[in-house]
């Protein structure tokens, strides 16, 4: 093992492998990743591999399709095959809030450069004619330019193209510690051996509290168990195949909480656990037990899920399950990464809680490495800093947190939504009194804070809407 590299990545996930593919690219090739066992052990190996482009943020859909462009270029580039599938995603509306949440994200996607397209009822059953039409179906959104991918195939490409470009990885080397030398630089210990660097990245996922000790900070970020099904083959889907139709899009839909989609001649099944049904794992750290490992399935946390996906899927009623995987996946209180550099440390750089690693890797990935090889991203990364949860973000607070921005996954995402789980927080000596007066707290780094205030005879609390909000009266 070399003595001495210019970035030294710890973690051999796909965010670890996009990060050491794009600091290759940008022609930093004295660079090296460490892997505990082999890649791909942690969360991603066990992904079910979904890039859905659906964002909000005009940020976040570019980055989104920034991964998708590289990921399209890596089977020429590499030679190995990612298993990319790009079969499309619809997401059905059963109420008019949610078709409003349709509507309002076709005009984003347009400035982001993503193809989303509104369907009527006919032409949503028509892209899914395995789909029970429901009476209340009102639409749906479509984006023909996502797909699901191979999470290891995928890795082991990034991997490939880093190594091609003079990159090293290093397997079964586990870190043991990592300081600081007087030099300014640092020093990485591992099982095989140590390595002086100048800059240190850490994306070591379900791991990421045992980092954090190694570090000396507090991270506001573990894991959540999280659960998909694959079905036996199912007849529909195999003849679909042999006819050469195309495959279906990805079927998200909100009652199921969930998605479901065609895998191999059968149907996956993955719905989102709501917020009491979700469970921890590893809040201090990955027991030394747990490897490549998956855990005991439980469908009673998903029994809505169930009941609403065979009303909107009869079929996955009809055939028997092959298969369960259920396994950890790290989570912040917002659900979205730790991205940047480590607060008072210097080229100390954070990539961890990656919810969505795969979707969201060489996107961010790419603009992390930016940071280090330029000394600033190419767009503004704020919601991603690391530094922007303060010592309020305890455990008992992330532990909270994640839960609710994990179980919402699939709610309404309306403009301005103030999250209540964990709340209040932190008070200011006057918030009994302003509650008295009326006050509608939203919470800014932990604190609460009056938003407005609702007149006597109008009830103190925020009524969400794509149209107009209840507060609008008394603004």
């Amino acid at each position: 093992m070399q003595s001495h590299a210019r970035v030294v990545v710890v973690g051999g996930g796909c965010v670890g492998a996009n990060i050491l593919y794009s600091l290759a690219h940008r022609g930093w090739t004295d660079v090296c990743l460490l892997e505990r066992t082999e890649l791909t052990a942690g969360s991603t190996w066990h992904a079910a591999g979904l890039i859905p482009v659906y964002s909000f943020s005009y940020k976040f859909g570019r980055l989104i399709q920034k991964t998708i462009d590289l990921y399209e270029g890596l089977e020429a580039e590499t030679g190995q095959s990612i298993g990319w599938h790009k079969c499309g995603q619809l997401r059905i509306a059963e109420s008019a809030d949610r078709m409003d949440e349709y509507l309002n994200y076709a005009s984003i996607a347009e400035t982001q450069g993503v193809r989303a397209e509104i369907l009527t009822p006919e032409q949503t059953v028509d892209l899914w004619p395995l789909m029970q039409r429901s009476p209340n179906l009102l639409g749906a959104v479509y984006n023909p330019d996502d797909g699901h991918i191979a999470p290891a195939d995928v890795t082991q490409a990034l991997a490939r193209g880093a190594k091609q470009l003079g990159a090293n990885i290093y397997l079964n080397t586990q870190v043991n510690a990592i300081e600081m030398l007087s030099s300014g630089e640092w020093k990485v210990s591992t099982s095989q051996g140590e390595i002086v660097c100048e800059h240190v990245v850490t994306a070591t996922g379900n791991y990421v509290q045992q980092t954090a000790r190694m570090l000396g900070m507090e991270l506001p970020c573990f894991p959540i168990l999280h659960q998909y099904w694959v079905t036996e083959t199912v007849p529909q889907v195999r003849e679909r195949k042999d006819q050469g139709l195309p495959e279906m899009p990805v079927l998200r839909n909100e009652a199921i909480n969930g998605y479901v989609r065609e895998e191999r001649d059968g149907l996956m099944f993955g719905p989102y656990e709501r917020p009491g049904n979700l469970e921890h794992f590893a809040r201090d750290g990955v027991p030394e037990w747990f490897g490549a490992d998956l855990l005991p399935e439980n469908m009673e946390a998903v029994e809505d899920n169930w009941a609403a996906a065979l009303e909107l899927v009869p079929v996955l009623g009809e055939v028997g399950i092959q298969a369960n995987v259920r396994g950890p996946i790290c989570t912040s209180p917002d659900n979205l990464p730790l991205c940047g550099p480590a607060w008072g440390q210097r080229n100390l750089w954070l990539a961890e809680s990656f919810t969505g690693g795969l979707l969201m890797g060489g996107g961010l990935g790419s603009e992390l490495v930016n940071w280090i090889v330029d000394g600033e991203p190419h767009i503004d990364l704020g919601e991603v800093d690391p530094r922007r949860f303060g010592p309020y973000a305890n455990k008992v607070y992330t532990g909270h947190k994640n839960k609710e921005a994990f179980g919402h996954n699939f709610g309404i995402h309306y403009p301005g939504y103030e999250w209540p789980a964990a709340r209040p927080a932190k008070m200011m000596p006057c918030y009994d009194r302003l509650s008295a007066a009326g006050a509608v707290w939203g919470a800014v780094y932990g604190w609460e804070i009056p938003l407005w205030f609702a007149p006597e005879g109008t009830e103190a609390r925020d009524i969400w809407s794509y149209r107009s909000f209840n507060s609008m009266p008394h603004i």
